[in-house]
């Protein structure tokens, strides 16, 4: 009763931090992106970006010219859209609907760990998730990994249903149809779900003797994939991937699954093929998700001319990708025993999983005070911008175009007031963009040359930006 009352109080936490990520940080690069397409197509039937292309392939400036999405992301946008069309566009809206999409996500991991583990299980797992940092930062950053857990762990039940030979045929369907969701959801074709779908069609076919990998295997899996990745996206191999692959794997693999998953569960010798099928399932995902990683980790690299310092400090938060993982981890040592997989009391790692609990809690506390940076400054902007006027953002190139989109929401919401925004590399001579472009406002980052005449005057803004108006 007492390890109960811990996982509830845990939970009642977890649930807090829920909150104040929706109410206090700001949403994410991505979340603004996506928001401005479904705007877009709200306003004219066209989801585009009217700003030009978010991936500034080598240039020093951008090009204001509509960027369709091409019925990508259909599922995340058709949710954005619903959401948009009953509760308005607007940053508020799109924070409730990150905490919904979490709270949905952390019952749907506990009804069905209960129905497979008991609740004993499902009420710690719960807990956990709740506090566990990325997807807090999920919450308040309206990213996709609370959603992506909630259509995982479906899947992943139809699998054990499948096991089980409960119903299987239904459970087959509900597999392949949220298999296909998660790939909508990430902007991939959704027929791909079809061979993902195979190796789980397998389990009705015949009773294939699934077993993990050692350690050694799985790291070998992962180098091969990553290659075929590379290779494909870039037609070679660049041997930057000898030194990403092992700091993605170790970040990845030890620093968000080990000690933010493994390191709570009992860790059973014991094995089934419940387990043991969860547990190569696992070391499959990860062996690719860290592929993955380090494939777009070099794609920046080429597209931003930029150091591979520079672009893994840019996009240090990707390896938030595995946390799909913490869901199978869990399961996979559940499964071993009908004791409960997660426990306090009896758990030899009780002072180490006290501690990261303890460091989930202080880190949850600090992304809370995460500026709102350019998100406030569109705030301050709205209403002293008039229509038609024309703004230039300068920054260096990583992640500007995405930073430039943060203001479209806020600017323009409805994408009738005839807005454009440009961007230019503070590295160059950006003055003849004034002329060319009717340039009203210049947002500039702190390192930026100000090559501004007297007409232009300062806007005070309680962002760390320095902003400049065009006397009239």
């Amino acid at each position: 009763m007492q390890e109960r009352r811990i996982w509830f109080s845990i939970l009642a936490i977890g649930i807090l931090f829920q909150i104040l990520a929706a109410v206090f940080m700001p949403l994410g690069l991505d979340a603004h992106v996506h928001s401005t397409y479904v705007s877009d197509e709200i306003a004219d039937g066209d989801s585009t970006l009217d700003w030009g292309h978010l991936r500034i392939d080598g240039s020093n400036q951008s090009v204001a010219e509509e960027i369709s999405a091409n019925d990508k992301w259909f599922i995340w946008h058709g949710i954005i859209e619903v959401w948009f069309t009953i509760f308005g566009i607007s940053l508020t809206s799109l924070h409730i609907l990150g905490l919904m999409i979490s709270f949905s996500a952390l019952s749907v991991v506990y009804f069905c760990t209960k129905s497979l583990w008991g609740d004993k299980n499902a009420l710690a797992l719960t807990a956990l998730l709740s506090i566990y940092s990325p997807l807090v930062r999920s919450t308040g950053r309206l990213y996709q990994e609370s959603i992506i857990i909630l259509c995982a762990t479906i899947i992943l039940y139809s699998i054990v249903k499948i096991l089980r030979r409960e119903n299987h045929k239904f459970w087959h369907l509900t597999c392949l149809i949220f298999l296909a969701l998660v790939l909508s959801i990430k902007g991939l074709p959704a027929k791909y779900a079809l061979y993902l779908y195979l190796p789980i069609l397998s389990l009705e076919l015949y009773r294939p003797e699934y077993k993990p990998v050692n350690n050694t295997t799985l790291l070998v899996i992962a180098a091969i994939i990553s290659a075929i990745f590379v290779w494909f996206r870039m037609g070679e191999l660049s041997s930057d991937l000898v030194i990403i692959l092992p700091i993605t794997i170790f970040i990845a693999g030890v620093i968000y699954l080990y000690i933010g998953t493994l390191l709570f569960s009992y860790n059973s010798s014991q094995s089934n093929t419940e387990s043991n099928y969860l547990s190569l399932l696992s070391q499959l995902i990860f062996a690719g998700l860290c592929g993955y990683i380090a494939m777009l980790f070099l794609v920046e690299m080429e597209t931003l001319e930029a150091s591979r310092e520079v672009v893994q400090n840019r996009f240090r938060y990707i390896y938030r990708y595995v946390t799909v993982l913490a869901v199978p981890l869990w399961w996979a040592q559940m499964a071993k025993e009908k004791e409960p997989a997660i426990e306090l009391k009896n758990n030899k790692n009780k002072s180490l999983m006290s501690l990261a609990i303890a460091l989930m809690i202080i880190i949850n506390g600090y992304i809370l005070t995460f500026d709102r940076g350019i998100e406030q400054l569109g705030e301050e902007l709205h209403d002293e911008i008039e229509d038609g006027e024309n703004i230039l953002y300068i920054a260096d190139p990583p992640l500007a175009m995405h930073r430039l989109y943060t203001l479209q929401l806020t600017t323009d919401p409805g994408h009738d007031r005839n807005i454009t925004a440009y961007w230019a590399d503070e590295s160059i001579n950006w003055t003849s963009i004034l002329d060319e472009s009717q340039i009203s406002w210049v947002i500039m980052t702190d390192e930026t040359t100000n090559y501004l005449d007297d007409r232009w005057v300062v806007f005070e803004t309680k962002t760390s930006h320095d902003v400049y108006h065009l006397a009239e």
